[in-house]
């Protein structure tokens, strides 16, 4: 061994050392905990953590160092993660039967529990001897059969099944106070996207933990933020993704810019591997505006993102052979760190940003990209997400890292100009016949008319929000789920097979679990809210019971305890053996409670950040629900097919705030 390894190795095992003991004196977690407060806490809570005896600047450096020596590499456990389990299948059935209750007549739930322990007795036991050994080779079991049949696969519009967007509500108020011009808004929106990338190539992210017990999180989907395409295919779409850490070599250090119909390349990244600066930046975007103004608008190529999977593949092989100039601009797009788009619409809030983010401009957007922030005339900032890669919880990190580093943001000065070159904006010039414009043209005409049909909102509930929902000893996200169920009965009259995402990200490259929010305990609450000869305390006593049966299915589910994945790693199974569909799949009951797909409300949990989200419905006569529990306040998006007589976002709007109203005053009763 020469001196140069020997030195190395002595390195190696004294940084090993240290972190063993920081780890387990308690230092590795502090350290931890302070770098999530330096990225996510408010400046009056970030005073408060700070030493009063040690300059500020000297703070700074100390935690920089620390992170540096203490810190955990953000994928430092996906080695020692469990692989996904496979749940007993007596438990899913079981789970399966309690679930399919609410939606079927005595009569009808004795036929499903007659196939059901058919196939318990039959062919279930044979599938499940085959995913036992499938997961005895693969970590995750589940994991390309996911991807490959839930999302690449799907030839729909992105948009409109399979993408979400996601709002930023950094207000002029907020910047005005900071003194912040409003044409500094959108490079320094760029800039802290860009930092957080630099922390993610540095692997300086914390790592999620479960906050009761301390087990680290799957890290793998924070991969796929940055530099992450879905490129479409003839019957299969499939996942690039060109991130790469600073440990595994180069990554890409440009950006595509979105302006007027045309596309621009801009490198954001120094030799050093820094973002440019926010004056820096403003300068480059400045520059991709002047190019845009007073000239023709470009052939809006973006668009073709939005229309039919299988159409779009065919077009952009046309357009790979046609000219090898597109193939490289397409390639630039694809590995783009994210995608920015200029937009003039003026949407006034959140619920029209989302709108207009998910459902407006296809010519100015690019659906396949992980992340295209789009910056609005009126001043307001969103971004649409690739759902296939990666679920919410990512988009929501990222989204709440902003929000939180733009509070702390002062105005762009000059100084930021630095003494050297700034690369400029180079237009992304395709070539196209009109075979292709007529294609583009085609695509936009058919997304705007779908996108027309969808009716999506975002209100807030004021009367109060998670900290009185807390003092009742109640668990937020269970006591919204309540909520909805309420709501959805009042004005269906009947019971809303419900989806509700659960993470399982505990284990090796874990996504979502669904839980069954609709259960016979909501049914007889619900019942019992709308009948006035119901004592009020009985109505009390079955609101907590249902608060309680969902607590229980969340913590179930987070430990792949539902049914739903296990049965349709089952079904996958049974169609790949080329045996008849087993009668559960085909049973009414399957559908009729939800499964395969056929939620009528889809629902998920942002968390406890002012960020809100949206989605088109799961189906078309069901909603999207998304909603963030703050302190004092309830953010939620609706959306809905207009065509659907059933339903009404406005009304269901209108009766989630309702039924919260009723729930507090139950909660008030002594």
């Amino acid at each position: 061994m020469s001196l140069t390894e020997l030195h190395g190795t002595v390195q190696d095992y004294i940084l090993q050392l240290i972190g063993n003991v920081a780890s387990y004196t308690g230092v590795t977690e502090a350290v931890r905990k302070l770098h999530l407060a330096q990225q996510f806490a408010t400046e009056d809570e970030l005073k408060q953590l700070q030493l009063k005896w040690l300059p500020g600047s000297l703070q700074v450096w100390l935690l920089k160092k620390a992170i540096q020596v203490f810190g955990e590499r953000t994928w430092k456990y996906q080695d020692s993660l469990p692989p996904l389990p496979v749940p007993p299948l007596k438990n899913t059935l079981d789970k399966y039967l309690e679930s399919v209750k609410p939606f079927v007549t005595a009569e009808e739930y004795k036929e499903t529990e007659a196939v059901v322990r058919e196939f318990e007795e039959g062919v279930g036991q044979s599938l499940h001897q085959q995913l036992l050994e499938r997961a005895k080779v693969k970590r995750n079991w589940i994991e390309d059969w996911w991807l490959d049949l839930k999302y690449l696969q799907s030839r729909g519009s992105l948009p409109l099944t399979s993408n979400i967007a996601g709002f930023i509500p950094v207000t002029d108020d907020m910047w005005s106070a900071q003194g912040v011009d409003p044409a500094d808004k959108v490079p320094l929106f760029l800039w802290v996207s860009l930092h957080l990338w630099k922390l993610l190539r540095k692997e300086q992210i914390p790592v999620d933990k479960a906050v009761l017990t301390g087990q680290p999180f799957c890290m793998d989907q924070f991969r796929k933020i940055f530099s992450t395409n879905r490129v479409p295919g003839v019957t299969k779409d499939k996942i690039v993704s060109n991130f790469r850490t600073e440990s595994e070599g180069p990554s890409p250090t440009h950006i595509a810019v979105l302006c007027k119909g045309r596309v621009f390349k801009l490198e954001v990244i120094d030799r050093e591997g820094e973002p440019l600066t926010p004056a820096e930046l403003k300068i480059q975007l400045e520059g991709v505006k002047q190019q845009c103004e007073n000239v023709p608008e470009g052939p809006h190529i973006s668009a073709l993102t939005a229309g039919d999977r299988t159409e779009w593949a065919k077009t952009r092989e046309k357009m790979v052979e046609m000219d090898a100039v597109n193939a490289h601009n397409l390639s630039v797009i694809e590995k783009s760190i994210v995608v920015a788009a200029f937009d003039d619409a003026m949407p006034k809030d959140a619920g029209e940003a989302l709108y207009q983010t998910l459902l407006g401009s296809s010519g100015n957007r690019w659906f396949d990209h992980f992340n295209t922030g789009v910056a609005y005339k009126s001043g307001l900032f969103a971004s649409t997400f690739e759902h296939s890669p990666a679920d919410g919880m990512v988009a929501v990190y990222w989204g709440y890292y902003i929000f939180a580093q733009l509070q702390r943001m002062g105005p762009i000065r000059k100084d930021q100009v630095l003494d050297r070159p700034i690369p400029e904006p180079e237009e992304l010039v395709f070539t196209i016949d009109d075979e292709i414009r007529d294609a583009i043209t085609h695509t936009e005409e058919t997304f705007i008319k779908q996108a027309s049909d969808i009716e999506l909102i975002c209100p807030s509930f004021t009367d109060y929000g998670k900290k009185v929902i807390r003092s009742f000893k109640l668990h937020p996200d269970s006591y919204m789920q309540t909520a909805l169920q309420l709501a959805y009965f009042r004005m269906h009259g009947k019971p809303a097979p419900t989806y509700e995402s659960a993470t399982l990200r505990q284990y090796y490259h874990g996504r979502t679990e669904t839980v069954r929010s609709c259960t016979t305990e909501v049914v007889n609450w619900c019942k019992a809210m709308v009948d006035n000869t119901v004592p009020v305390e009985e109505k009390k006593e079955l609101m907590m019971a249902v608060v309680k049966k969902h607590v229980k299915l969340m913590e179930e589910a987070k430990n792949l305890l539902g049914c739903d994945r296990h049965l349709f790693g089952l079904q996958v199974l049974a169609q790949g053996a080329g045996i008849p569909l087993p009668s559960i799949f085909k049973d009414a009951a399957y559908t009729k409670s939800g499964g395969g797909g056929n939620f009528t409300l889809s629902t998920s949990l942002l968390g406890y950040t002012p960020c809100p989200g949206a989605a088109a419905p799961m189906v078309h006569h069901g909603y999207g629900i998304f909603y963030n529990l703050t302190s004092e306040r309830i953010f939620y998006t609706i959306s809905a097919w207009k065509s659907c007589k059933e339903t009404s976002a406005e009304e269901m709007s209108a009766s989630i705030q309702q039924s919260l109203r009723d729930m507090r005053k139950l909660l008030m009763t002594s």
